[in-house]
Formats: C-alpha cells, structure tokens, sequence
C-alpha cells in the first residue's frame, strides 16, 4: 500500500511540474496580448491592434440612456481609425488591471482613462480572450464609462 502511495504522490507531483511548464507560456502569451492592447492603440499600429481580435469579435457598452450598444469588429475598428484620422492625440490606459487565466480562457477586468485631445474620460471594462493553436486572442469586450 505504501508503494501504491509513493507513485501515486510522484505521479501527481510530475503532472503538476507538467501543468506548471504548459502554464508558463500561457500566462507569459497572455500577459503580451494584454501589454498590446494598449502598446499597439496608436495610429501607426492599429493595423497590428486589429491582430489581437478574433474575426467575430464584438463588443458592447452601456449608453446614456441605459441601453446598450453592440458592435462588429469590423464597425468597432472603423470608429478607432476615424478617431485617430480626426485628433491630435488619442489613446487609452489601463489602470487596477486583474486578468483571470482558467486553462484556455481568460477574462480581463480593469478600469481605463481614454483621452482624445484634451478631453478624457474614465470607465470600466472587460475583455474576454480565448487560446488557440495561433495563441491568444480577445474574444469580446464589454465596456462602460462612468457617469
């Protein structure tokens, strides 16, 4: 019987080493997908911000009135070219920044300052991002700007 416990307790303890060197490149290929949201919103590299999206991305938010709004990516996109063609400065910053990793998913929770010229203006936000054989990619977001 203590035999049988030995290997058990080794078996276990090399399926843990397994699972932590898969979990590395994960976190670490995460971590990037995270940093890029946010390196890569300029007007020279929304091309490779568009990158960090799946095809069937979408994304809502909160209105004024209470309703909500749903976006394509391909209509979510448009809008961030048409804001970067009209300003002089513009971008966004993440702030209290929490990502929870679950195997192959991952949410995303912070709040953000987004600035266009001098106005800003501060929300809160979601992203939802998934792994796939290319890596990690966002799946969704969910945002709202406080009141």
């Amino acid at each position: 019987m203590r035999r049988l416990t030995l290997a058990f307790g080794l078996a276990a303890s090399l399926a843990g080493s397994a699972v932590g060197q898969e979990s590395a490149p994960l976190d670490r290929g995460l971590d990037r997908l995270v940093a890029n949201y946010i390196d890569l919103y300029t007007r020279d590299a929304l091309p490779r911000w568009k990158a960090l999206f799946l095809p069937t991305f979408t994304v809502a938010s909160t209105a004024a009135d209470g309703g909500v709004s749903t976006r394509t990516l391909d209509q979510f996109y448009a809008a961030q070219e048409r804001g970067f063609s009209s300003s002089r400065s513009m971008g966004e910053r993440l702030e209290n920044v929490k990502v929870d990793r679950r195997g192959r998913l991952a949410s995303v929770w912070a709040d953000f300052v987004f600035w266009q010229d001098a106005d800003s203006t501060r929300g809160r936000l979601v992203l939802l991002a998934i792994h796939q054989r290319e890596g990690w990619r966002f799946h969704s977001l969910m945002f709202s700007y406080h009141d």
